[in-house]
């Protein structure tokens, strides 16, 4: 599972502690990375300079159709694509100037997976080989244990959408999968105040474990599984 030498990867979101953990994993497995991030590169550059491999690093909004089109040109044709991005707010929704806040996680969530895909796939429809992993989540399931309502309703949006680009990829060999992770010990989630007594494990998943099953996903071992959601959980929930 971990020998993707010559693979072309991209990874959306690679500034953050979950996208950090899949460069370096995937840079271990032999691949060749393209990192993008809404970051400035040289943040990106920063959070991962640990990991070899780098062939490009890009400023990438990727709510933003136009710049994940310039990029996607400038990257050409790749093997895998990863998207680690995203954001959780935890705001009221009650409050009046929720909108804005509920537009922001739809544009980042969700239209930037659709973005990322639409830029990337035809490619490896053209190549008959691709990997395509999304980023759901636990509340995309369960309504989440302390997540607003935009966010749950971005979440279970990505797990309809892992399923209807499936039907688009899955006949040209282009296998496209979702995680769906409980709780993150990230820079996001620090002062959650989570009851891990409600944890089966008694502790929340690290970015490393969402990491490998991301990395199993894009392997060519998982070639036959394609518009599936694998549950990273610990067991908090199960379908």
């Amino acid at each position: 599972m971990g020998n993707l030498h010559g693979h072309r990867i991209v990874i959306a979101g690679a500034a953050g502690d979950i996208g950090q953990h899949v460069s370096a994993l995937f840079s271990d497995s032999g691949a060749t990375l393209h990192l993008l991030d809404i970051q400035d590169e040289a943040i990106t550059r920063e959070a991962n300079a640990a990991v070899p491999q780098i062939a490009s690093i890009h400023c990438c909004d990727t709510s933003r159709r136009s710049e994940v089109e310039r990029v996607a040109d400038r990257i050409g044709t790749v093997d895998v694509l990863i998207d680690a991005t995203g954001i959780w707010p935890r705001d009221d929704w009650m409050a009046p100037d929720w909108d804005a806040a509920f537009d922001r996680v739809i544009d980042i969530n969700v239209r930037g997976p659709i973005n990322l895909v639409r830029a990337f796939l035809p490619r490896m429809v053209a190549q008959r080989y691709g990997r395509i992993v999304l980023c759901g989540s636990i509340a995309g399931w369960t309504g989440g244990l302390i997540s607003s309502p935009h966010y749950v309703a971005a979440k279970g949006g990505i797990h309809a959408l892992v399923r209807w680009f499936a039907q688009l990829g899955t006949p040209h060999n282009v296998c496209v999968n979702g995680v769906a992770p409980g709780p993150v010990s990230t820079r996001m989630t620090h002062d959650a105040a989570y009851d891990l007594s409600k944890f089966p494990l008694g502790r929340i998943a690290t970015p490393q474990e969402v990491a490998h099953a991301m990395l199993f996903l894009s392997s060519p071992q998982a070639g036959y599984i394609s518009g599936t959601i694998v549950d990273v959980n610990g067991a908090v929930h199960m379908r």
